[in-house]
């Protein structure tokens, strides 16, 4: 049982703690690396837990990725050998924000509120700490977040430990930087970059350490940028080199990329060219490194539409494209990258015919870009959607009357259209 008579105590050290962000997903550790720590307590965030009281004046926010499948055995051990040290653990769900997934008690996987004023907790049995709970199993890929409550006050510090295997193993998150899937120019708006293990620090020209990106601080040219997770010995790095294009040399109309068959088909149509030589058609595996796969003539400088089609053998492996116009004099502007996968429907619709409402999965769209319209038998729209629009949605039929529409998704470069069947 834990008594109330340490309050004088949690106002006196409270002033002494260190004021940092009251969740930080930049502090992760290495089992591999035995002892990780110490870190210290920071000020609390909102409330946590289904066991956490959150009445201590000092807490602990630790993101752990799982590089190996066990059971989660895990001591922590403050700095004194006296006080409670309660413990949350929470599974964080693909793509969510783990300061957000933890105020949802439905992702925690284990906590432990100390039986005993040991200054030490451990999740497991393999530590000799006398207040334990079974370990949770956790698989590789796991990304988990460990909440420390120093309920007592009494240590200023702690450190983390994990058994070795076959126990669960942790090891850096994953830094690689999702690729852009439009072109960027100097005139583009603040976007924000991503990685798989989103919360690290981004740095470089024009970018924010949060990652929002700023073609206009930057103007036009080539620009590496960095982003960092974690912290030494338990970092990772990896960088992205963004292309910003300025005055656009050749001004187009619509640019498509198209299975057919084992082919791919890259088409684009200018409006104008200016001092235009020749483009080049370029595909990657992984949005990162290009080859040149194909070469068509420019019409240097014309006012006039011109159509081009290149037609390669398709790969499963490259899913990535984007034109590369080249002036006379040598300079390049970027079109792209534009990202089709062969091997699915860009624009899926189903259940098709429906009732009530039909699912939309789109793929390789700008969906920043991207509208929906949906036209009735008569031609007239009876829907336009221009906000809102995400990679997997469900739009609702309700209302309408029985028959055949024709739905039409596009955004600056592509148009896709299909047949609705209400019943």
């Amino acid at each position: 049982m834990k008594y109330l008579f340490y309050i004088p105590l949690f106002i006196l050290l409270s002033f002494s703690f260190e004021c940092k962000a009251q969740c930080n997903t930049q502090t992760t550790i290495c089992s591999q690396e035995g002892v990780a720590g110490p870190f210290t307590f920071s000020t609390p965030g909102p409330a946590v837990s289904n066991c956490l009281d959150f009445f201590g004046p000092g807490y602990a926010y630790i993101v752990l990725y799982i590089t190996q499948s066990g059971p989660l055995e895990m001591l922590i051990s403050g700095d004194a050998t006296t006080g409670y040290l309660d413990v949350a653990i929470f599974a964080i769900p693909a793509g969510e924000d783990p300061c957000v997934a933890i105020q949802n008690t439905a992702n925690e996987i284990s906590c432990n509120y100390s039986s005993a004023a040991s200054g030490c907790n451990q999740i497991g049995s393999y530590f000799s700490c006398p207040s334990s709970v079974s370990a949770p199993m956790v698989s590789a890929g796991d990304k988990l977040m460990i909440v420390v409550e120093n309920w007592s006050g009494s240590s200023s510090n702690f450190t983390l430990e994990l058994a070795p295997a076959p126990a669960a193993q942790s090891g850096p998150g994953n830094t690689t930087i999702i690729p852009l899937t439009s072109t960027v120019y100097s005139s583009t708006s603040p976007f924000q970059m991503n990685a798989i293990d989103n919360g690290g620090v981004w740095s470089g020209p024009g970018i924010s350490a949060t990652g929002l990106f700023d073609p206009s601080i930057t103007g036009s040219g080539f620009f590496t940028v960095t982003y960092s997770l974690g912290a030494p010995p338990c970092d990772a790095t990896s960088s992205y080199q963004i292309v910003v294009n300025g005055l656009l040399a050749a001004e187009m109309n619509s640019v498509d990329v198209e299975c057919k068959g084992d082919n791919v088909q890259i088409s684009w149509e200018t409006a104008t060219q200016t001092n235009c030589n020749y483009f080049n058609v370029e595909r990657s595996r992984n949005g990162y490194d290009y080859e040149i796969i194909d070469t068509l003539d420019g019409y240097g400088t014309t006012n006039e539409a011109q159509f081009y089609v290149s037609t390669v053998q398709s790969d499963a492996q490259h899913n990535y494209y984007r034109l590369v116009e080249v002036d006379f004099n040598g300079e390049k502007t970027i079109y792209g990258p534009y990202y089709s996968d062969c091997s699915i429907d860009p624009f899926l619709v189903f259940p098709n015919p429906s009732y009530d409402a039909v699912n939309i999965h789109l793929t390789g769209f700008s969906l920043k870009e991207t509208e929906l319209i949906l036209y009735n038998a008569l031609g007239k729209v009876v829907l336009h959607r221009t906000q809102g629009i995400s990679k997997k949605q469900e739009l609702s039929l309700e209302g309408f009357s029985s028959g055949v529409y024709s739905l039409l998704v596009q955004d600056r470069f592509h148009r896709k259209m299909k047949k609705i069947i209400k019943l």
